[in-house]
């Protein structure tokens, strides 16, 4: 089975059915391993899969995600109309920003910084490749916070 077209399925090159993977309690839907991207924190592979209906990379054992950045804030718009915003959260742990990771697509360092959108949480980017990169739970911080003015 292979995606359909980037969409939230896969497709049997045989019989050429179509497979929706049922959502997790996160709302994200697995696809397929994404092939020769590894997860920079525990360096098991990706998966492909997508969130509210949008593409991004995840690791099934820490739940990091590789995000697009085109998609990145489409993805947390959505997340917040679904989820409600208005929760706050504490302090970021400044181990967090001191971090290096290596990209999962080119391998080269990616900067960490903390985001400003709302959740006090810390990610990287990487500018090469237009990823950021979020630990497991930093997404959904992220949605339900509230957005700065």
């Amino acid at each position: 089975m292979r995606m359909a077209g980037g969409q939230d399925s896969l497709r049997c090159d045989y019989c050429k059915n179509i497979y929706f993977s049922p959502p997790d309690d996160e709302g994200v839907r697995f696809l397929d391993e994404a092939l020769e991207l590894l997860c920079p924190v525990c360096m098991v592979p990706l998966w492909n899969a997508t969130l509210a209906g949008l593409p991004l990379c995840i690791c099934k054992r820490r739940r990091g995600m590789s995000i697009k950045m085109p998609v990145f804030e489409p993805l947390v718009e959505q997340m917040r109309a679904e989820r409600g915003g208005g929760a706050t959260s504490g302090p970021v742990d400044g181990a967090d920003l001191d971090r290096r990771i290596d990209c999962p697509s080119c391998r080269h360092p990616m900067e960490t910084h903390l985001y400003y959108g709302g959740g006090r949480v810390a990610i990287a980017d990487c500018e090469r490749c237009e990823a950021n990169w979020l630990d497991g739970g930093a997404l959904m911080r992220i949605a339900r916070a509230q957005p700065p003015d």
